[in-house]
């Protein structure tokens, strides 16, 4: 099983939900390993700096940080991929315009979209889509509510949220949100999830566990 985490837009938390995702299932038993595809490498850096603050620690999964770019190397990387007796994450740039892209998308079995509720994520979103509609018709796509606010609740903000849920719904599965909190952006890839991350993810992680059990 490939899963990607992926949206165009930034700030909606990708990499944060990706590797407490990642931490989530390890957690919950599964073999995984995270494959760190953004050019930016921030998982791939956060694992190194979590690492040399405590070079005793024990790595619960794997993070290989892979070239986009590199047609051949990122072939091979699919392979492995495809081969493996798990699930593999990954870290996704945050455009749609890189070089074999497209790859990647063809080989997932599922894209998570973690997005918020703002006007200009929705638009970035639907523009994602199109494109990764255009690229593979058939991949499963599930949206991921981030970093939501729960105090802003206004009628016109909540009917606005229940629109977004309706039309996305149509498209693929939508999770319930995690909540906007200082817990979920003090991730960690060495570490297990406290209580408090634990109680934030686990009504959405597991809504993405059971749409890839039954896929």
């Amino acid at each position: 099983m490939i899963i990607l985490f992926s949206n165009i837009k930034g700030g909606v938390g990708k990499t944060s939900t990706c590797a407490l995702f990642g931490e989530y299932l390890h957690e919950k038993g599964y073999s995984l390993k995270v494959l760190d595809a953004d050019i930016q490498a921030s998982l791939s850096r956060h694992r190194d700096r979590e690492l040399a603050a405590n070079p005793a620690a024990i790595v619960p999964w794997e993070v290989i940080s892979i070239d986009a770019s590199d047609h051949h190397g990122l072939l091979s990387a699919i392979d492995d991929a495809k081969n493996f007796p798990g699930i593999v994450l990954v870290d996704m740039p945050g455009t749609v315009n890189a070089a074999n892209l497209d790859l990647l998308y063809k080989a997932a079995d599922m894209a998570v979209i973690p997005i918020s509720y703002d006007f200009d994520t929705i638009d970035a979103t639907g523009i994602f889509i199109n494109v990764i509609r255009g690229v593979v018709k058939d991949l499963s796509l599930v949206f991921l509510p981030n970093r939501i606010n729960t105090t802003e609740n206004r009628a016109d903000e909540m009917k606005q949220r229940e629109e977004t849920v309706k039309i996305l719904g149509r498209i693929g599965k939508v999770t319930p949100r995690i909540k906007q909190s200082v817990v979920i952006k003090r991730y960690s890839t060495v570490y297990p999830l406290d209580k408090y991350q634990k109680a934030a993810v686990e009504h959405a992680f597991d809504a993405i566990i059971q749409q890839f059990k039954t896929h």
